[in-house]
């Protein structure tokens, strides 16, 4: 293996995610998103956090199966408890992976570092791992026939494949950091290592902190859309202007129908002939994760003139004119210049507006295929991997129908946080409006009804939270979608504003059945997010901590709030002959008295 080169390179990896170096503040929301996948491990696995944590990153980063990782683990602590045997060190080196599926084999060195305790995350990575791995580098590179005497039995047998690759091979090495920390190495230290292992050649150093594990789980599971679009004619025109590439061009809707279809060899296909037959695939999903609607079939005044346009033996050439286009945002793409219908190579492309375009005209495509050889589409092409700039672009472009403020609010980053780590925990967190309506429906958690209980319950402001939803995704949003929400937190209020409910419609039973006490029990019907907020402060009073795991306790809170609620009827009631439920609820008035006159009582 030679040695003193000057091939090494050191990348410090934030995801797929733009940080502008700007340094971030330790995040609860990011904590918890890690910390709920490496339990899903924990759990199944049945192993400590730490051990879990391998698990976690070697899979999220190498994309490896269980057993495949269960044999790339080195870490002594991992194999006490898994193996018998005699003892040895591990170095510093808590998993070795060996991929030789390349050109040039790759040897994977890990060294992670995992804790539960959200203040820890501001830790610095441990500088005396730095001197545990230059050594064993250095004995490795050297092929110190000591080295192996001194190891654990699996880091040895993983010595002397990589001893055996040197025989054929000059291998690349990569050194992988690992840590649900937002720092690495202390500057001096950073550069001391650094420095030490470019000594070496074909290094590579990478940093998986907390900012880069996120954005990673965030992208787990999509796939990156890549795919070449031909121009008509020389009917393009590009502008650039610092970090952001445009280009404008006229392309056939079948290309666009093509592009964005489920067969990467097809959306590569610029010479793709027959293209009745993409009736035979379905559309990409992943190539819109990042528009901010959901294409609903049929239900959207526009959505029918879309395919009504499309479909229409006098108009359907006309498209063009009729049609504001379609948006894509891409990391990068790249054309000929020069010439006629030249082919645009598109790299992670994402259609941040023209969602509903797109899916009308698959429709009308499969309906009536013949009027596609008139219909021509505007396209808009960004070149940028500023994530700000990308979510910008999404909400700004998008004006063919009028968007929500839920639909804008969709792709925020707390939102995806929030989405990321219900699924990891089996729950389908709906940023937007019926993303998930295939799953069952006890799973489904909407962000909607998630503002409103969060409002309630932890913002208390009942009245807001069921009268004016709007507040939710607007003014009020960055106050109720905080950096202190997570899975848990979100869960507690979620499953306790059901638990309201079902009791709501056990008393609506036996009212109807009776009859003898309906005016006075009634305001439960119209009374759940006062019973909610009010159930949050009588736990606050008695130092009932608020995690989902006490969700039992908070539900035997449930008959003290109501005869609270009940309390502040009669008070109202002693001051106003016209009382009556529905309009006592719809004024300050209940969390006023309650203020007053109960909550330094409890």
């Amino acid at each position: 293996m030679p040695s003193g080169g000057k091939g090494c390179r050191f990348e410090s990896y934030v995801g797929r995610l733009v940080i502008w170096d700007i340094i971030m503040p330790p995040s609860l929301q990011q904590f918890s998103l890690i910390k709920s996948h490496v339990k899903h491990f924990e759990d199944e696995l049945k192993l400590t956090s730490e051990n879990a944590f391998y698990f976690f990153v070697l899979g999220l980063i190498l994309d490896l199966q269980e057993d495949e990782i269960k044999d790339s683990i080195t870490d002594n602590q991992y194999l006490a408890q898994h193996l018998s045997g005699r003892g040895g060190h591990d170095r510093g080196i808590d998993a070795v992976y060996i991929d030789e599926t390349g050109a040039v084999p790759v040897v994977h060195l890990f060294n992670c570092k995992y804790t539960s305790k959200f203040d820890k995350t501001r830790n610095n990575l441990p500088a005396s791992e730095i001197d545990k791995i230059l050594g064993f580098v250095k004995d490795l590179i050297s092929k110190e026939l000591d080295l192996k005497e001194t190891v654990n039995p699996i880091l040895a047998s993983k010595v002397q494949e990589i001893w055996d690759i040197f025989d054929k091979h000059n291998p690349e090495f990569e050194i992988h950091f690992c840590a649900n920390y937002y720092n690495g190495f202390e500057a001096q230290e950073k550069t001391r290592f650094e420095k030490s292992v470019g000594s070496y050649s074909d290094f590579k150093i990478n940093y998986h902190l907390m900012e880069d594990l996120h954005s990673r789980v965030l992208q787990s599971g999509k796939k990156t859309v890549n795919a070449r679009l031909r121009a008509i004619d020389k009917n393009y025109f590009e502008k650039s202007d610092g970090d952001i590439r445009a280009l404008i061009v006229d392309v056939e809707a079948r290309e666009l129908l093509r592009i964005v279809i489920d067969d990467q060899g097809i959306r590569n296909d610029t010479d793709y002939e027959d293209y009745t037959k993409l009736v035979n695939y379905s559309i990409l999903e992943d190539a819109f994760e990042n528009n901010i609607r959901i294409y609903l079939k049929q239900r959207s005044k526009i959505n029918r003139n879309i395919k009504k346009t499309a479909l229409s033996d006098t108009d359907h050439f006309r498209f063009f004119y009729f049609n504001n286009g379609i948006t894509i945002t891409c990391d990068r793409f790249t054309y000929m210049k020069s010439g006629r219908a030249p082919i645009i190579d598109l790299q992670n492309l994402q259609i941040v507006n023209g969602s509903q375009t797109i899916h009308a005209l698959y429709e009308a495509f499969n309906e009536n295929p013949r009027l596609f050889d008139n219909i021509d589409v505007l396209v808009r092409i960004y070149e940028t991997q500023n994530a700000e700039l990308s979510t910008r672009i999404a909400e700004y472009t998008n004006s063919q129908n009028p968007v929500k403020s839920r639909d804008i609010r969709s792709i925020d980053y707390v939102q995806q946080i929030l989405e990321a780590e219900l699924d990891a925990l089996g729950f389908y967190y709906e940023r937007k409006k019926n993303q998930y309506y295939y799953q069952p429906r006890e799973k489904r958690i909407d962000a909607e009804k998630t503002g409103q209980v969060l409002f309630a319950f932890y913002n208390k402001m009942p009245l807001e939270a069921k009268n004016e939803k709007r507040l939710i995704f607007g003014e009020k949003y960055e106050e109720i979608f905080n950096d202190e929400i997570n899975a848990d937190k979100v869960l507690l209020p979620y499953r306790l504003f059901e638990y309201i409910e079902k009791r709501k419609d056990t008393k609506k039973r036996e009212m109807l059945d009776t009859s003898a006490n309906f005016d006075d029990d009634s305001f439960i019907l119209v009374a759940s997010y006062h019973i909610l907020y009010i159930i949050g402060e009588i736990a606050t009073k008695k130092n009932l901590e608020f995690r989902l795991s006490n969700l039992s306790a908070f539900q035997m809170l449930y008959d003290q709030a109501v005869e609270l609620v009940r309390k502040l009827i009669s008070i109202e009631k002693s001051s106003d002959d016209k009382y009556n439920h529905t309009k006592f609820f719809k004024s300050i008035k209940p969390k006023r008295l309650f203020e007053e006159h109960i909550l330094s009582e409890l």
